[in-house]
């Protein structure tokens, strides 16, 4: 019964470690392995050409000292957002995102664009996906830049972690041929008060940010 029990695991650790396949140009130690859980391996299908999606980009905040939100993502922070998903060669792909201020935040018709960013990334064959925020970028009316030095505006805070590359952001996340999802990962710590309102306050102890790409693919 033992050698049927240490040969079974044997044979589990030989398939999980086939799963990172050497087509895969990134580790699959790089991603986030919560998101990547609800894949079902068996039914992604990698699309050619260009894939409309919509639904939201999130920013959520959390003051782990205090042990609350500071804000969910899911309710209080978030954008409504639509994507060009474009797929080249080599596992190249282009994200174009749209994103929109809620009609609950300001009420037109058609919504008011907050901001417009093309990134680009790679894609393995089993959708698993990371790309880089852009050097510049369109928002509210003009060119932007310095995406880090931005967060710092906005929260008052020094950040680090493994979300930063060099002066930029690292997004992780998947594609399964219906949903899209990328996140990326800081932490903060707030020693001068931010120009958002969250943020008006000192925030005691260090505060882990997650910034969210939710996506569907669109009817």
């Amino acid at each position: 019964m033992k050698t049927l029990k240490r040969f079974l695991f044997l044979l589990a650790s030989i398939c999980l470690l086939l799963g990172c396949s050497k087509s895969d140009q990134f580790s699959c130690n790089d991603l986030n392995t919560t998101n990547l859980n609800v894949i079902n391996q068996k039914s992604l299908v990698i699309h050619e050409g260009t894939i409309n999606l919509q639904g939201f980009t999130r920013f959520a905040f959390y003051a782990t000292k205090e042990g609350r939100a500071i804000t969910n993502g899911y309710t209080d922070n978030f954008l409504e957002c639509t994507a060009e998903l474009t797929f080249g060669d080599k596992q190249n792909f282009v994200l174009h995102t749209k994103e929109f201020l809620p009609f609950e935040v300001v009420p037109t018709t058609p919504l008011t664009m907050y901001r417009e960013i093309t990134f680009n990334g790679k894609m393995t064959p089993s959708g698993q996906l990371k790309f880089t925020w852009p050097e510049t970028w369109w928002e509210l009316g003009s060119v932007r830049g310095d995406v880090l030095g931005q967060i710092r505006e906005h929260t008052g805070m020094v950040i680090s972690g493994q979300g930063i590359n060099k002066n930029t952001l690292d997004y992780m996340g998947y594609f399964d041929g219906k949903k899209f999802f990328a996140d990326m990962h800081i932490v903060g710590q707030q020693q001068v008060p931010g120009a958002m309102d969250w943020f008006k306050n000192i925030v005691d102890g260090p505060v882990l940010i997650n910034f969210m790409i939710d996506l569907e693919v669109s009817d």
